[in-house]
């Protein structure tokens, strides 16, 4: 992989799919690299400068803030310049990229504080750029981790794929929303969590047993490393979308069951019926090839009555921490 030694990569890979859950990931991470902790966080500095390394924590699940949120599908009509710098300016647009999709070129997911504050922002976007769009709405999430396995070239799953539908509000748990905003990105230094404690006044195993509480419930989900894909040489960038042959739920249990996708949803359409491919899931690895066996296995296993593959051509907001 690109930039990478076999310490690098020994390294990334334990702190994705190996990330403990104590008062010193890092020094549990370098005992099983077999470095010190010292030149484990040296070599993890180096990384995240080099944009490889995005960020070490937990993803917080965006249903314990009360958002709304939603993957929009636009037709630009040659306006994917416009609607990229509407999106880069948008703190709550999480991933904007230029698709090969037929019809529909420009994928966005944008949050709001509801439904109808979501749906007046895509409107007015739409209204004044002149595009079109279908709003996919998630109608149930069976996975989400993305995380990369540097030795197959393949995207991988980690341990703690699932996530909550109706998780519970930190404050709803006794903690403030802004430590578990905090957990999404630990310092690269040793305890970590020691780090937190003092800047919001807790004490340090105050930190830790709520961060196992909130993953437990499910506020926060898939701990570890966050990493730049692309930069790693994951440049085949592929959602594929499935129509159900049958039960649309049962197909996304069996998308959801395959190691190598990294989010599985089941779409809400709006308007409804605008979309028939509801079943979606995300596979990302260094080569065509590999892209296209992950799809033909999803295709034998899960029997989708059709499957259409939308390969990402641009990042239109790369650099995104998510």
């Amino acid at each position: 992989m690109p930039g990478l030694d076999p310490i690098d990569a020994s390294a990334l890979m334990t702190l994705q799919y190996k990330f403990s859950l104590d008062y010193d990931p890092y020094r549990s991470a370098a005992e099983i690299v077999g470095v010190s902790e010292d030149e484990l966080l040296a070599r993890l500095r180096r990384l995240a400068s080099v944009g490889i390394l995005k960020r070490v924590g937990f993803y917080l699940n965006y249903r314990s803030t009360g958002h709304a949120a939603a993957l929009v599908a636009y037709r630009s009509n040659g306006k994917v310049k416009e609607l990229a710098e509407v999106y880069k300016r948008d703190p709550l647009a999480t991933h904007v990229y230029l698709r090969d999709h037929p019809y529909y070129d420009v994928w966005v997911v944008v949050k709001r504080q509801s439904r109808e504050e979501l749906e007046a922002h895509i409107d007015d976007v739409a209204r004044k750029l002149g595009v079109e769009y279908v709003i996919l709405y998630s109608k149930r999430t069976y996975k989400l981790s993305v995380k990369y396995d540097i030795y197959r070239g393949l995207s991988r799953a980690g341990k703690y794929s699932r996530v909550a539908e109706s998780p519970p509000a930190p404050e709803d748990m006794g903690y403030p929303a802004s430590l578990a905003r905090s957990l999404r990105s630990l310092p690269l230094k040793p305890r970590p969590y020691q780090d937190v404690a003092s800047r919001l006044g807790l004490r340090e195993d105050e930190v830790v047993e709520a961060a196992r509480l909130m993953l437990e419930k499910g506020v926060l989900g898939d701990p570890g490393a966050a990493l730049d894909g692309h930069k790693l040489g994951f440049r085949e960038n592929a959602m594929v979308v499935m129509e159900p042959a049958g039960c649309e739920e049962e197909l996304c249990e069996c998308a959801a069951s395959l190691p190598f996708t990294t989010h599985v949803v089941l779409r809400d359409p709006k308007p409804r019926g605008a979309w028939k491919h509801t079943c979606y899931f995300m596979v990302h690895a260094v080569s065509k090839p590999l892209v296209g066996r992950a799809v033909e296995e999803a295709r034998a296993k899960c029997r989708p009555r059709s499957l259409l593959v939308i390969r990402s051509l641009a990042d239109l907001k790369p650099g995104v921490v998510r």
